[in-house]
């Protein structure tokens, strides 16, 4: 990281702390993203399979290859402190903090 993106991402997501505040000088980068699986590419391909005989590899490979996501979230990468990190935390409400921090930088 160059400093300008350093000082960007000096602040926890979840805490609101500056990363070195644990006395550590480590922190983590987490980029989050939420998926919805898309259940009819699932069953096509699952169709696939099983008209091959339950050979997934080959109804990978005789497949259209379609996405079977689709994202439900523009991804979302937060700095989280040393401290924040070591604890139980929750994805959802990590994903929460990271579109807050992102609505409060844009101009």
């Amino acid at each position: 990281m160059k400093e300008k993106e350093l000082r960007e991402a000096a602040d926890c997501a979840l805490c609101g702390k500056k990363i070195g505040a644990s006395g550590l000088p480590l922190f983590w980068r987490v980029t989050i993203e939420r998926h919805g699986v898309k259940l009819d590419a699932v069953e096509r391909q699952q169709g696939l399979t099983m008209m091959l005989g339950g050979h997934a590899e080959i109804a990978m490979a005789m497949g259209a290859d379609e996405e079977m996501t689709i994202p439900m979230m523009d991804p979302v990468t937060i700095t989280i402190c040393e401290e924040c990190g070591t604890k139980d935390t929750c994805v959802a409400m990590m994903a929460e903090a990271g579109a807050h921090a992102v609505e409060i930088k844009k101009p």
